[in-house]
């Protein structure tokens, strides 16, 4: 019977690797943005955009809450306005590629036109050394996908009303000339109250299209708008 390889944690901060990844994302961004604070022990770090500061998990390592080919994203704290926010950074092995960066910047901007409570709001975009990231609302409860896992069936009234939320959503994405590309449970967050539904938000539009979209090699994997077809 073959044996599942373990993860791989880098050497120098402990993070665990994912297993095609020659890169550690923590250590490569504080290399990138000059803010590597390893203590002698080597099992902390931290990591600070401008005005946030990225949260750390029990194992004091920076808390991850989802990663994908454009990039990373981490619970931090807005040390400004005194509230916690979800930080996307630009993925560790796009440093320096000019074409990815702008299409990230594309995407938050993008992502910050929609405006609807069963939507993830990004407020903010900053760069640090060089390199982009946004700022979202942290949004609480657990992803659809969590929760058909922890109570399996969902009873047909929450799944109707968490349906309908979503729809909404979708809806409001739709009306900014954007599609999403990637629903799924694991990108539709959900908020219960005693049992009862409160919230439903769509989050990580970075797969997102403008509905007008030539499906070009540089527009392909991108997320634009109309305007950003538009011919000079």
């Amino acid at each position: 019977m073959a044996t599942i390889p373990a993860k791989r944690a880098c050497s120098a901060c402990g993070t665990l690797l994912a297993d095609d990844s020659p890169y550690c994302p923590v250590c490569a961004l504080q290399q990138a943005l000059g803010t590597q604070t390893y203590s002698d022990s080597n099992t902390s770090s931290e990591l600070r955009f401008e005005h946030y500061t990225v949260l750390q998990n029990a194992d004091g390592k920076p808390f991850e809450l989802g990663r994908g080919a454009m990039g990373l994203t981490y619970k931090a704290f807005d040390v400004h306005l005194q509230r916690p926010a979800a930080l996307k950074i630009i993925n560790a092995q796009l440093f320096g590629n000019e074409s990815a960066r702008a299409r990230f910047v594309r995407e938050a901007r993008a992502a910050a036109s929609v405006r609807h409570q069963n939507v993830a709001s990004v407020f903010h975009i900053g760069e640090t050394g060089g390199n982009y990231y946004y700022a979202m609302e942290l949004v609480e409860g657990e992803s659809l996908a969590a929760l058909i896992r922890r109570s399996g069936c969902l009873g047909t009234d929450l799944a109707l009303d968490i349906a309908e939320q979503a729809a909404a959503g979708l809806a409001a994405i739709e009306k900014q000339h954007l599609v999403h590309r990637d629903i799924k449970p694991s990108n539709i967050m959900v908020s219960l109250q005693d049992g009862k539904l409160e919230n439903v938000k769509i989050i990580d539009l970075g797969l997102g299209k403008g509905v007008a979209e030539e499906n070009t090699p540089f527009n392909r994997g991108g997320f634009y708008r109309h305007a950003d077809l538009r011919q000079p």
